[in-house]
């Protein structure tokens, strides 16, 4: 319901008191007074009297609507006070919180800037040890292909003896077979050494990209090759490729050194008479690769910690334990999936898929 304004209710109250007041009145004194001299002196005091009691009616009326009205300002008064002082005491308590913030935001922003550094640290830790990784591989293969080169660069020497021999002796013409094999002999010696040196040349690239085009038969014929040496005559490789190339994007050196290091695992594994199989094929999403060895196999207790960071089960001088570790975030990097299964005395399947 709608209230009715204060100034509405005064004049309402006058017009009313004073309607009520003129109208019985009149009616009273006529009443009773007939003499219209005595009549009209009594009216002016009637107005008087009207007057002078409305007036006192009308202050009584204001002062205590004014009471009223100074106690509600008091009350305000006391109210705006009392916000003003919350609003100061909160005022302060979030400005204390904002500068304790601000402290906070700037420890953390050192924080932050201190893990950044640190994560560039160990970045740059990490390739310093993938590279120390791939020329401490180098290193223990360096003479092995020093004595692989021998046999070509026998070929290569015996083919130009014999040639020599028959250009002193001028005697090409004469001798157009033995002339033939030598060579091919020189041809072979030739080829050989072009491939273990493109083998290590692929081996030892240090391109960071990681959208290069990778045959992964190339790249496992590459791997085989840089490792002939450590392949005794006891150890047999039996290759079970796919029909048509394997080609994905990824880092070809980096992939090199995946393969290095899990064949040469493999290699080592197996001390006697073994073999080694490379299997891949294709599948909707995933390339597969898996090498097989008749090794030694791993134990249940070590099969879950072989990619770790220095962990290795080799004699000392032997492993630094970094291989297989750099091998499985290499093929991270390539968003593949590195596996082992193995049986302690009957050797180990390493098996790795990269996405298509």
């Amino acid at each position: 319901m709608r209230k009715i304004k204060f100034e509405y209710k005064l004049a309402f109250s006058y017009l009313l008191l004073g309607g009520i007041w003129i109208i019985f009145s009149d009616k009273l004194l006529s009443s009773i007074i007939y003499d219209i001299r005595v009549l009209t002196e009594i009216q002016i005091f009637k107005g008087w009297f009207y007057v002078i009691v409305t007036a006192i009616l009308f202050f009584l009326f204001i002062k205590n609507h004014l009471t009223k009205l100074r106690d509600t300002e008091i009350e305000l008064e006391h109210h705006k006070n009392h916000l003003e002082k919350m609003i100061q005491e909160k005022t302060n308590d979030l400005e204390s919180k904002n500068e304790e913030l601000f402290r906070k935001n700037e420890i953390i922003n050192q924080k932050n800037t201190e893990l950044k550094n640190t994560l560039v640290c160990l970045q740059d830790t990490q390739s310093h040890l993938f590279q120390a990784e791939k020329m401490a591989s180098l290193g223990i293969l360096t003479a092995g292909v020093a004595h692989e080169l021998n046999n070509p660069l026998n070929y290569i020497m015996g083919a130009y003896v014999g040639l020599f021999r028959h250009y002193e002796n001028k005697t090409f013409s004469e001798n157009d077979e033995q002339v033939g094999i030598l060579i091919d002999s020189l041809k072979v010696g030739v080829e050989r050494s072009v491939s273990i040196v493109e083998g290590l040349n692929q081996f030892t690239r240090n391109s960071q990209s990681y959208h290069e085009e990778c045959n992964l038969h190339e790249i496992i014929n590459n791997s085989l090759n840089i490792l002939q040496n450590q392949l005794s005559n006891n150890i047999s490789i039996h290759k079970q490729y796919a029909n048509s190339e394997i080609i994905i994007k990824g880092n070809v050196g980096n992939l090199h050194q995946v393969f290095v290091n899990i064949l040469n695992n493999s290699i080592q594994a197996i001390l006697n008479e073994g073999s080694i199989t490379i299997s891949t094929k294709l599948d909707d999403d995933y390339v597969h690769i898996e090498i097989k060895d008749t090794g030694e196999g791993i134990s249940a207790e070590n099969i879950e910690k072989v990619a770790d960071p220095f962990f290795t089960t080799k004699e000392p001088g032997k492993g630094t334990g970094l291989g297989l570790a750099i091998t499985y975030n290499i093929i991270k990097k390539h968003n593949g999936i590195l596996e082992f299964q193995s049986d302690l005395g009957k050797g180990t399947m390493v098996k790795i898929k990269f996405p298509k």
